[in-house]
Parts: C-alpha cells; sequence; structure tokens
C-alpha cells in the first residue's frame, strides 16, 4: 500500500480546512464533510469523521476554500487508513494548469500570513 506523492511541495495546515467530499460510484452519489490536512497541486491527505464506505480507486469530487478563493476537482482516492472514530485517506486530483497555479498562489498568502 505504499503510496508517496512526488510532487514539488506539500502544503500542511497548521489547522485543518473544510471541505466537502462527493463519491461517484454509478448512479449512487454521496456527499461528506470532510478535513483537508495537507494539499499539492494534485493531491490532499483528507481526513473524515463519517462512515462512509471509500475503497481504493473510488472516483471523488473534491470542492474547498482557501482565503476567498473556491477550489473543485475531481480525482480519486488512492488510499485510505482506519481509525476507531475516523479514517484518513489520500486522493489524486486531476487539475490542470489554472487550477494549479491559483492554488499555489494562495498557498505563498497562507504561508506569508503564518510567518508573520
Amino acid at each position: 500500500m505504499y503510496y508517496k506523492r512526488n510532487e514539488s511541495f506539500r502544503f500542511t495546515f497548521n489547522e485543518p480546512v473544510a471541505g466537502k467530499l462527493t463519491k461517484h460510484e454509478g448512479n449512487d452519489m454521496t456527499t461528506i464533510d470532510v478535513d483537508l490536512l495537507d494539499v499539492s497541486t494534485q493531491g490532499a491527505k483528507l481526513k473524515c469523521v463519517n462512515t462512509i464506505e471509500l475503497n481504493k480507486n473510488t472516483p471523488i469530487f473534491l470542492v474547498f476554500q482557501l482565503n476567498t478563493v473556491s477550489f473543485q476537482a475531481a480525482g480519486n482516492v488512492v488510499w485510505i487508513k482506519k481509525y476507531p472514530q475516523s479514517f484518513e485517506f489520500g486522493v489524486h486530483l486531476d487539475t490542470d494548469e489554472m487550477f494549479q497555479q491559483s492554488i499555489t498562489q494562495q498557498l505563498k498568502q497562507i504561508a506569508r500570513q503564518r510567518n508573520k
């Protein structure tokens, strides 16, 4: 089950960022609240306390906001780690260059605010 995102950076938040995840399986769509623990230009580590059935390669749609900018991306589940009260999972996001530039810009602003 080894999976490591090979990207130039991964930004870990001091406080998790709230988001919504929609699971797509056949005609079944389920939306849950998630917390983003870290994010990069093509992936994220999420935490969820809801009891939803997720499997590796499950198609998802993720929506979250950084500063005042809303981000939306489709993707799929790459790994899952279950705990007694919650679970964490990694997702690979299908992003375009515009998404990647925008999220990089917002993460730079957050980092600058953090360092003040």
